[in-house]
């Protein structure tokens, strides 16, 4: 089925789950390059919870980094264990990218600090790792989508592009949303009190007008997720969001359902992470 991705504020992909099914994953290579492909995960200790390292399958001369924070109630070591998510970590792998595994500090952390700081040792533990080329992309699915962005928003470390899947960005809108259980992790993460305002530097959504500008997006997301609204989420974030590179893909089917990361969308992934590194070495000069 041929796909077409519009330039921003000009339209977006729909794809069904029928198609997101269709495309074959790509193939474990054969000889050396297999055994890089099943090799375990290095592990990375850290107090606030075990990160992984994905080595690229290689690198000519060097390579980017992908960084990935998981949604609500998943941890790094589960993260490891999902099918869905290796085969995406698989993927990126082959296509010669460093993949880092992020806990965010915990399964709650809703991009509280700690989870910032956390992610910055770990992203500077990891570039010492491999011949990293200086271009860090963020990967946020659900709850990660904060910390995606607010690492790149707050300067915790440069960051080329983010995707977003599922992804919850508005912060005050989880906050103030009635769901008990979302308002109390982040009570519990952000020390507040209900009722509280959120302090300033905490929500991507609200505190960080015209950052969009420079940061070019991937926003994955269905019409019809009933635990983040697309609308007032991803698609908002899109719509205030300039770079030219930035793209808005419209799945279907419940939140982070198992069509969402069909290898359809890594294809588009990797569209994404390709384009964004063509059009910045060429600003560059390289």
């Amino acid at each position: 089925m041929k796909r077409v991705v519009f330039p921003l504020l000009l339209g977006a992909v729909l794809v069904s789950p029928a198609a997101l099914t269709a495309l074959p994953t790509t193939p474990t290579p054969a000889g050396p390059v297999a055994n890089v492909m099943t090799a375990e995960p290095l592990r990375l200790s850290h107090p606030l919870g075990d990160a992984f390292f994905f080595s690229p399958v290689a690198c000519a001369p060097t390579c980017p980094l992908v960084v990935v924070s998981h949604s609500r109630g998943m941890t790094a070591d589960l993260s490891v264990t999902r099918p869905h998510l290796l085969a995406i970590f698989r993927r990126l792998q082959a296509a010669g990218y460093a993949v880092l595994v992020s806990n965010d500090a915990g399964p709650t952390t809703w991009g509280a600090p700690q989870a910032l700081t956390y992610l910055g040792d770990l992203h500077r533990r990891a570039a010492r790792l491999f011949p990293f080329d200086g271009h860090t992309f963020n990967f946020g699915y659900s709850m990660g989508g904060l910390p995606a962005l607010l690492t790149g928003y707050s300067g915790v470390y440069p960051v080329s592009g983010v995707i977003l899947l599922d992804a919850q960005v508005n912060l005050n809108d989880a906050w103030r949303g009635g769901n008990v259980t979302f308002m109390a992790d982040i009570a519990a993460a952000h020390g507040l009190t209900r009722g509280e305002p959120l302090p300033p530097g905490r929500d991507p959504a609200r505190d960080y007008p015209g950052a969009g500008v420079q940061l070019p997006l991937l926003v994955a997301g269905s019409a019809t997720d009933s635990a983040v609204s697309f609308t007032r989420n991803g698609e908002a974030l899109y719509a205030a969001n300039a770079a030219p590179e930035s793209r808005l893909l419209r799945l279907e089917g419940p939140h982070l359902g198992g069509s969402h990361f069909s290898s359809a969308f890594v294809d588009e992934l990797l569209a994404f992470l390709t384009r964004v590194r063509h059009g910045q070495t060429g600003a560059h000069g390289g």
